[in-house]
This record gives structure tokens, C-alpha cells and sequence, in this order.
């Protein structure tokens, strides 16, 4: 036999034995080798159909068409497909529910197979049992939100669309009464609270007010899975009773029962807001004259009318944005909010007025003390109210301090102390316009002729006159800042003194007049020594002193 044959045989046997395909059916010549080599093509042609077989089935695919009969090879394939096709479809029916499902013929992983199949039966048994359980007390659930007072709403988280209901609040938002129907406001409460619940992402508690009804509601929104979609279920309380409640215990808490007035605790939290926010206003200490002595002789009662008289005068004499507070016993305090020094000591004055026009019984009056924050200052709460009421004591010593006469009116007003604005010279002008105001006074009470009145009253007014022009020529030689408004308020001054010399020389010393010159010329010229012409004196100081250190600064 030819070798190369031979040759040719062995290496197509080894490329079988290596698994490996023909890639090419090269023939034999010699005849007796013929048949060897048909047979080892048939068994080439059998194990690549095999191959091709079992690379369907590694990959999963069992719909392949297996090897037919003539493949001796295939045989255990053919099984291996059949039990591995059972085997999906035992796999689908248990995925259907059917635990009745058993696999023997794979050894161990028919074992685990089956304890799968039998846990999976014993767990779906539970979660029916547990699904019952969940169902009974979903419904009992129901039950008992169709019996709350509470509306109760779930929406979907998703589209805002209402998922469920309980009676009450089916009854109020789908099914109204007539006189409900009136109200267009529960279509817009619906919309809310879709709107609500699409934006809930935890729990979150709302307030809802009805301004057509004057009703108040609390919704508490709290995400949960409804039907297995995320939702929001809505906890609807009316709190509208509860809201009236709560809103009188916090008018009780800041109100003053006598008067009805803020009281202290309102007026020390509103002080320090308008502090920390940097707001202009001007705060004013106001005490009562004389109230000890309405109690004492008149008793309680007349005491407290005086008070509520007082209270009424000032709410009266306010605007809605003022805030006016009694802080204790005969004292008050008011906030003004953009409100300069000025106007609010004009209208202490007309308050005084009013209040002596009222008094029959007892005398009526008060004594203020007035600050003027810009909003720029830093102060705290309680230095304003001491430099307010220092303010306000200044008035009140010197009615104590003061001589009176002529049915009670003071004739004759003390220099104190508290006047001094540190300026020797502007201090003395003071106590000179003081003492002329004084002589005046005296005049007027001890009846003195007209001539010796018309000289006291020409002296005033010349005097006034010089005070102003030298205490406005010394801001303009230090430059004070708001010399403009402060030569304003001489100027009004100087119109007061002109109109009562105009009216004593027409009526005479009448008690009315007295009392005018008593308010309007001793009352502007304390508080405008005490709010203004201080400013004055410690500008002129500081120029002075900031000239002494330039100096200083010059020398060897």
C-alpha cells in the first residue's frame, strides 16, 4: 500500500480524535483503502451534526432540529434535549402556580429543584394567608376613616387624580350640601390639595384658609403606595375653632386687660425686631401725672378711667402702623414707625391738651420722653428705653420742682441739672430764656399792669430772637449737619411766641393763655433742649476737640 495514503488516513483519523472538522475530503487512490476512508468521513459528518446540535442546546436554544436517526452519535443529545424541554415546561407551570411539578432525572439539581418547588408552594400559601389578612384590614381600615370627622384623600403622585375617598370628605368635595354648593371655594380646596400631593415627597403638614367661609384647615400629606402605585394620602382637620383659640391666647398674651392696649412683652419683642431690621422709628415714654393722687382721693375706679382715657387718646391720635403699649402701672410706650421726633412731640402736646380739656374731677395730663432711631444706630432695647425715659423724667422733675399759682398753673419753672447740654454758653442762654419765660409767668399770675406786661413779653421775644441767631451762627461755623431743620424748628418756636403775644395783648392774662404758655412755650423749649440742642452742643464739642488734636499734632 502507498504510504502517502497511508499518511493521508492517520491525519484525517488525528483531525477526529482532535475534534476538529474536515476542512477538506481529500480521497485515497488505493482501492483497499477506500472503504476505511468512507467510514471515517461518515463518522466526520456525524460528530459536526452532533457539534452543531450541542451548541444549540449549550446556548439554550431547544427549538433546534436534532440529528435524525442515521447519527448513531446523538442518541444521548436527544435525551439530554427531550429532559431539558420537559424540564422548561415543569419551569413554565410552576411559574403558572403549579407546585405539583417533580424532577428525577438530574441527580442533585433534581433534588434542589424539588425543594425549591415545595418552598415556593409553602411561601405562596403565606402570602395568601397575609394577602386575607391585608385585605380584611385594608377594608377594616376603611371602615373606620368612612367613621372619622377628618376628611381623609389619596391622590397619585403621578397625575394629581383622587385615587380614594373617605365618606366625610366625599360628602364635602363630591356630593355637597345646597347651602354648600354656594361656596365656590371647595373646587379650588380639591385643586390644592392635588396640587399638594404631587409635590409631597415625605410627610408635610399644610394650612388651608377659606376666605369665603372663614374656615381654617390643616392638611397633613404623608406618601404611601396605593394599588402599588406611589400615592399621597391627605389627613384634612378643620382647625378653625382651634385657630380662633389660639389667635385670642396670643391677643391675651401681648394685651393689656385694662385697657386693651399691647403690653410690655409685646412692646420689648416689637423694639427689638425694629432694631434688628434696621427700621426708622421714633419711641416715646409716656407717664401719667397725678394718677397716685386720682387713686387716692377718688379711688381705684377713677384711676383706671384715667388710664383708659389716656389709652383711648393715644389709639385715637395714632395710625394703624403705630404700636401703643401700656409696660406697667401709669407708664406707656409707643412705637412709630417713619415717623421723625418732631411730629410725634406735636402730638404729645395736642395729647395733653385734649387730656386738659377732659379733666373735671382731677387734673389730667402726662409727661413724655421722645428718641428718634434712624435705624443706623447700635443700641440695644434697653439703653433706648432709658434714654427715653430720662427724656421723660427731665419733664416730669420740673413739674414737680415748679412753683405753682393762678388755679394750679405753673408760674415759675426750675433750671435742673438734666438741661445742661455741656455747652456753658448755650447753657446759660437757656437759663436766661428760661427766666424770661419765668417773669413772664409771673406776671401774668400777679396781675401786673399792661405796660410791664408788653415789656416782659417785648424782652422774650427780643431775647428768643439773639439765642437763635447765635446758636445758629455757631452750627454754621462748625458745620452741623442738620442745620436746616433745626432752624425750622426755631422758626416755629419764634411763631408760638409771636401768636401768644398777640393773644395776650387781645385777651389778657386769661387762665386759658396761661395753660398755652405753660404747654406750648416751657414744654417745646424743654424737649427741644433736651432732643435737639444737644445734638448741637456735642457736634460743636467734637469739632472742638478734633481741632485741639490737629494742633497738638503741629507742635515739636
Amino acid at each position: 500500500m502507498p504510504k502517502e495514503d497511508i499518511d493521508l488516513l492517520v491525519d484525517q483519523l488525528r483531525t477526529l480524535l482532535l475534534n476538529k472538522p474536515l476542512s477538506q475530503k481529500k480521497r485515497v487512490e488505493t482501492p483497499e483503502l477506500s472503504m476505511l476512508q468512507e467510514g471515517i468521513f461518515y463518522l466526520a459528518d456525524c460528530l459536526a451534526e452532533a457539534n452543531e446540535f450541542l451548541h444549540h442546546l449549550q446556548i439554550g436554544e431547544l427549538d433546534a432540529t436534532p440529528p435524525g436517526r442515521h447519527n448513531f452519535l446523538a442518541g444521548s443529545l436527544k435525551e439530554l434535549h427531550s429532559a431539558l424541554k420537559h424540564l422548561t415546561w415543569q419551569a413554565n407551570q410552576v411559574a403558572n402556580g403549579d407546585y405539583s411539578q417533580s424532577v428525577d432525572f438530574l441527580g442533585d439539581f433534581s433534588t434542589s429543584f424539588n425543594q425549591m418547588i415545595h418552598q415556593l408552594a409553602e411561601r405562596e400559601s403565606q402570602l395568601k394567608v397575609q394577602s386575607r389578612m391585608l385585605a380584611e384590614s385594608v377594608e377594616l381600615m376603611k371602615s373606620v376613616m368612612d367613621g372619622l370627622k377628618d376628611w381623609i384623600i389619596v391622590t397619585s403622585q403621578d397625575t394629581g387624580d383622587v385615587v380614594y375617598t373617605n365618606q366625610s370628605a366625599k360628602q364635602f368635595f363630591f356630593d355637597p350640601a345646597p347651602a354648600q354648593q354656594d361656596c365656590k371655594q371647595y373646587h379650588e380646596f380639591l385643586d390644592y390639595i392635588k396640587h399638594c400631593g404631587q409635590s409631597v415627597d415625605e410627610c408635610h403638614t399644610f394650612e388651608y384658609h377659606c376666605c369665603q367661609t372663614k374656615r381654617t384647615f390643616r392638611i397633613r400629606a404623608y406618601e404611601i403606595q396605593w394599588s402599588e402605585k406611589m400615592a399621597c394620602a391627605h389627613v384634612i382637620t378643620d382647625v378653625t375653632t382651634e385657630q380662633e383659640y389660639r389667635e385670642q391666647m396670643e391677643c391675651f398674651a401681648y394685651a393689656d386687660e385694662l385697657t386693651g392696649l399691647y403690653n410690655r412683652r409685646f412692646c420689648l419683642e416689637n423694639l427689638e425686631k425694629f432694631i434688628e431690621a434696621g427700621t426708622e422709628f421714633t419711641f416715646c415714654m409716656i407717664d401719667l401725672d397725678g394718677l397716685k393722687y386720682a387713686n387716692d382721693n377718688f379711688g381705684h375706679d377713677a384711676g383706671d378711667e384715667y388710664l383708659r382715657t389716656v389709652s383711648q387718646q393715644l389709639l385715637q391720635s395714632s395710625r394703624s402702623s403705630d404700636l401703643i403699649c401700656r409696660i406697667g402701672g401709669d407708664e406707656f410706650a409707643a412705637l412709630f414707625p417713619n415717623c421723625k421726633s418732631q411730629v410725634i412731640l406735636d402730638k404729645m402736646e395736642h395729647l395733653d391738651h385734649a387730656l386738659a380739656d377732659k379733666s373735671e374731677r382731677f387734673p389730667m395730663s402726662i409727661s413724655y420722653g421722645v428718641v428718634y432711631v434712624s435705624g443706623k444706630e447700635a443700641l440695644s432695647v434697653k439703653s433706648l428705653m432709658v434714654q427715653a425715659d430720662e427724656r421723660m423724667y427731665v419733664l416730669k422733675n420740673i413739674k414737680k420742682s415748679s412753683r405753682r399759682g393762678f388755679g394750679g398753673l405753673v408760674v415759675s419753672f426750675a433750671w435742673l441739672k438734666e438741661l445742661e447740654t455741656g455747652n456753658p454758653q448755650i447753657d446759660e442762654e437757656h437759663q436766661e430764656l428760661l427766666r424770661a419765660i419765668n417773669r413772664l409767668l409771673e406776671a401774668c399770675a400777679t396781675g401786673k399792669g399792661e405796660k410791664e406786661l408788653s415789656n416782659t413779653l417785648d424782652f422774650l421775644t427780643q431775647y428768643t430772637i439773639t439765642h437763635f441767631r447765635h446758636e445758629e451762627s455757631l452750627q454754621v461755623q462748625y458745620g452741623y449737619p442738620d442745620y436746616s431743620n433745626h432752624k425750622r424748628f426755631h422758626e416755629t418756636f419764634f411763631k408760638v411766641v409771636e401768636n401768644l403775644a398777640t393773644n395776650l395783648k387781645a385777651e389778657g392774662a386769661t387762665p386759658r393763655l396761661m395753660e398755652d404758655m405753660n404747654k406750648q412755650l416751657v414744654g417745646w423749649l424743654l424737649n427741644h433742649i433736651k432732643t435737639e440742642d444737644v445734638k448741637v452742643a456735642r457736634h460743636i464739642q467734637n469739632c472742638q476737640s478734633c481741632s485741639q488734636d490737629s494742633g497738638d499734632s503741629t507742635l515739636p
